[in-house]
């Protein structure tokens, strides 16, 4: 085992965040599992996993909906967890991913687009210590990665039934809006889906996409917002990150929609006691991570991952979905969550096939951006 220093890491801490959830189709972050459906203590008995996060607890979404996975290996399985922050300062992401397998762990954990490269550096000198990497791949030829797993999101099929209710929001021929963090393949998944989803709604609708270039700026994502709202937009769909924070509390200010990210952040913010801010979030599109890390371990502990392999999960696998709350339930008219339901049923039956931006060219990219431009 190659070990390395830690003297770098003077900045990182061990946090856990509690978030409460509410009734969502597809978020499982507070699911009791059936009996006999999760494995047995003794198979976690003695088991320790860590969660290295790029970045800091408290986003009310990505990294929280992560921390809740833990939560939940340690309260339905037993194991033992730690949660290391490491900020957003890249240097200290592969040092303490590197830490964290010079702990007597069992399973190391990143969960981050770009905490690829660090796993794939690193797990070729821990093979003893099993790697989970959520939401991107390795590349398992570059070299012996028999000991990482990977499991991606189609958030561009979550996406989908974020652009149809943002259709549903406007009236017909109307524009909505959507800030990525960064202008990039992953969070063009979310673009193309949402563009898609809206125009199955309403045919006409327009849409004004924008990047912040941050994922951790604030003020830039409420910043993106304004502009928006102040060209005319009747929704956004912020997917960057903590920075889409800022856009939430622009919506909240100018008393408009939003769409919230990776967890139920409606939610999230009642549970804040910011009830104000929380009915302005009409849904989210959730990105399960924290199942996705709990669904992984149990699975390997009954034998049952394979490793040097990775898997994408989307509606059909409850990877992704919509929050659907009370906020939700009234924001839309029976008539309107009738259709997102039909519309959700038709991606898990194969009947609505959702683009990617995966592997998609610039051109094309830009012809479905430009075709939906006011």
């Amino acid at each position: 085992m190659k070990k390395r220093s830690i003297a770098t890491m003077l900045l990182m801490s061990m946090a856990i965040v509690a978030c409460g959830g509410a009734k969502v189709q597809t978020d499982n972050s507070n699911k009791t599992e059936a009996a006999g459906d999760a494995v047995k203590d003794e198979a976690a008995s003695g088991k320790k996993a860590i969660l290295v996060i790029n970045g800091n607890l408290g986003d009310l979404g990505f990294f929280d909906s992560a921390n809740r996975g833990m939560e939940r290996l340690k309260n339905e399985l037993g194991m033992d967890v730690k949660v290391v922050e490491t900020g957003d300062d890249e240097a200290k992401w592969e040092p303490a991913l590197a830490d964290a397998a010079d702990e007597p762990v069992d399973y190391v954990i990143a969960v981050s687009p770009s905490m690829v490269e660090p796993v794939q550096k690193l797990a070729p000198d821990y093979p003893e210590k099993k790697f989970i990497l959520i939401d991107n791949v390795v590349d398992f030829q570059a070299a012996n990665l028999s000991n990482v797993y990977c499991a991606t999101f189609k958030q561009n099929e979550g996406s989908f039934l974020a652009g149809a209710a943002a259709g549903l929001s406007v009236e017909e021929g109307g524009t909505i809006g959507f800030i990525g963090g960064m202008d990039i393949p992953p969070i063009n998944d979310f673009l193309v889906g949402y563009i898609e989803g809206a125009q199955s709604v309403n045919s006409g609708v327009k849409v004004i996409s924008t990047y912040t270039g941050d994922y951790y700026d604030p003020a830039k994502g409420k910043e993106h917002a304004i502009v928006q709202f102040n060209q005319g937009v009747g929704v956004v769909f912020a997917a960057a990150g903590p920075a889409g924070l800022g856009s939430i509390e622009a919506a909240t200010e100018q008393d408009k929609k939003i769409i919230g990210v990776d967890s139920d952040q409606s939610t999230a913010y009642e549970n804040k006691g910011d009830k104000k801010t929380a009915e302005h979030i009409v849904t989210s599109m959730i990105k399960n991570v924290g199942d996705a890390i709990f669904r992984a371990i149990d699975k390997d502990l009954k034998g049952e991952l394979k490793w040097g392999a990775a898997e994408s999960l989307g509606i059909a696998e409850e990877g992704v979905g919509l929050a659907k709350n009370d906020i939700y339930n009234a924001s839309f008219t029976d008539e309107q969550k009738a259709k997102i339901e039909e519309i959700q049923q038709e991606v898990v039956d194969g009947k609505i096939k959702v683009s990617s931006a995966i592997g998609m060219s610039t051109e094309e990219l830009d012809k479905i951006r430009n075709a939906v431009k006011p």
